[in-house]
């Protein structure tokens, strides 16, 4: 509770009594270690959860689930610490605790969306796609990874297939700042103003209602994308945007078509596209994807669909 309150000291105290109390406990010295571990992780003090992780990790009795907790926590603070090395040093030992929190918890959705913003972050565009595709047939609800995918694809110029994934990740958290900051930056990119003052708007809105809200970062939750995304002037492009628009005729019947669908027409779009979804999963029953699924670097619609097909949530337009 102090933890969650952001009393550190307090939290600290607490659990170091915990973990010398020699009385019954339902809670394991492990976790009570973990979580101590955490709290200076939380609290920015990179070296001492580094340390701490890895101590933990020498005990031989520690679960597989536990385990898959500390090396993702660890291989996480390697992606994101300069502190830690050199990005050279520091991404391939990130690459590699994430690929044993895996081995220790292969359902994880979570640790397979970190594999993947490791990748991406170093080029790796096919590895990056493979592990969010994993991602997604784990956990296939996460707002996080849609974003990430929508990422990969406006970065490889396929706005169509970026456009979807940001949708996705807007229909699942209404509140992802980073999903509708990058697809305003969409947007905007293909000459669609008005589409893009208004996910910049909603961006501003989701992060106000996030500072409000959001309860500190907890190890099963996923660590949140950067707020702005690729842009980290988002209020002067909202300021902009505003002046420019004021001067501006409204679009007309005889306006040159849209490049990709307006932020209106993709929400109207859903109710029919789940429906028909919904069909086609009860058509296919259980069909497996082909193995030659894996070589399809950025696949078609129809291969999106099948990557959440067979889940109980999907969203994508068509």
């Amino acid at each position: 509770m102090f933890k969650a309150t952001q009393e550190y000291e307090s939290a600290l105290k607490h659990l170091q009594l915990a973990l010398v109390d020699n009385s019954p406990c339902s809670t394991p010295k492990s976790i009570i270690k973990f979580h101590i571990a955490h709290l200076f992780e939380v609290q920015g003090k990179v070296k001492g959860a580094k340390d701490r992780y890895e101590l933990l990790l020498r005990d031989k009795t520690i679960t597989q689930t536990l385990r898959a907790d500390i090396f993702r926590q660890l291989g996480w603070l390697y992606h994101c610490h300069d502190s830690l090395g050199d990005k050279n040093q520091r991404i391939p030992l990130a690459i590699h605790c994430l690929q044993r929190a895996h081995e220790a918890d292969q359902f994880s959705g979570q640790t397979l969306y970190l594999l993947g913003r490791c990748y991406a972050s170093i080029g790796k565009v096919h590895d990056a796609f493979i592990a969010y595709r994993n991602s997604v047939e784990k956990s296939e609800g996460n707002a996080d990874t849609w974003c990430s995918i929508g990422v990969l694809y406006q970065q490889q110029s396929q706005p169509m297939d970026a456009l979807q994934a940001y949708i996705c990740a807007v229909q699942l958290d209404k509140c992802h700042s980073a999903a509708w900051a990058n697809l305003g930056i969409l947007y905007e990119s293909c000459g669609q103003a008005r589409d893009a003052y208004a996910c910049y708007l909603n961006s501003n809105r989701g992060l106000s209602n996030r500072n409000s809200t959001e309860d500190t970062f907890l190890p099963s939750k996923l660590p949140r994308l950067s707020v702005v995304g690729m842009n980290p002037h988002l209020s002067q492009r909202i300021s902009f945007l505003q002046s420019n628009l004021a001067n501006a005729p409204m679009p007309s019947a005889t306006s040159q078509s849209n490049i990709l669908h307006t932020l209106t027409d993709s929400h109207t779009h859903y109710s029919s596209v789940i429906t028909e979804l919904t069909a086609f999963v009860n058509y296919i029953g259980q069909v497996e994807l082909l193995p030659e699924a894996d070589e399809l670097l950025f696949p078609p619609d129809f291969f999106l669909v099948l990557l959440v097909v067979l889940s109980p949530q999907f969203y994508l337009l068509k």
